[in-house]
């Protein structure tokens, strides 16, 4: 993923800075207010006239982008993150899973403690809407797998047995999540950091087929 996407979701994380960035064009600002209004206020707390009064769009544009309204800018935000992760992860020097993680986790962690944990909440919070809209919850599902498929990829290069690269990969996406979630429960990044470390001792492990 190219560099604009990382620098995109890096962005979100300010909170110093109350309207996105104005080289971004519409959809993109539109994107980014969602992601910075959901994280601070949940799915429900924000109206389609709180996203364009941040993102500085008329209203015109918003049902252009998002004819589906806001589940569509919900969605898009998904994206953005899991496409960002992505980023971080195959730009990243590390030779090694284990240490492309840890050094994944350093950048996480230091988004959490600038948003003082909220950009923890938010698939946890998108996946509560599944009921009412379930594609946000579909959509959160395919990040998941975007991240644990990446994972077992490079883990299968390091000699790991498929079908232990497969699991592994997927308990990592799930050490990351709780992690998140418990350091936002608890406002602190050191339950995201051990759940970090976690990962990084599993993938490191190798089993036979």
């Amino acid at each position: 993923m190219c560099s604009d996407t990382i620098a995109f979701v890096t962005s979100a994380s300010r909170s110093d800075d109350p309207q996105p960035e104005k080289t971004l064009d519409t959809r993109a600002r539109i994107v980014l207010a969602g992601m910075r209004l959901f994280r601070k206020h949940g799915f429900h707390g924000v109206g389609l006239n709180d996203v364009l009064t941040m993102a500085q769009a008329p209203k015109g544009s918003l049902y252009h982008h998002f004819p589906q309204g806001k589940q569509a800018i919900g969605v898009a935000v998904i994206e953005q993150l899991a496409q960002g992760m992505m980023g971080m992860m195959t730009q990243s020097p590390a030779l090694t899973c284990a240490a492309m993680l840890a050094e994944l986790g350093e950048q996480l962690a230091s988004t959490m403690e600038r948003t003082d944990h909220e950009l923890c909440s938010l698939f946890s919070g998108f996946v509560a809407e599944r009921r009412s809209n379930p594609a946000l919850g579909d959509a959160v599902a395919a990040a998941y797998n975007l991240l644990a498929q990446h994972l077992a990829t490079r883990l299968k290069s390091e000699g790991q047995a498929p079908q232990h690269a497969d699991e592994v990969a997927l308990v990592v996406v799930m050490l990351l999540e709780g992690g998140a979630t418990l350091a936002q429960a608890q406002q602190s990044v050191a339950p995201f950091k051990a759940a970090v470390r976690q990962a990084c001792l599993l993938c490191a492990v190798s089993f036979g087929d």
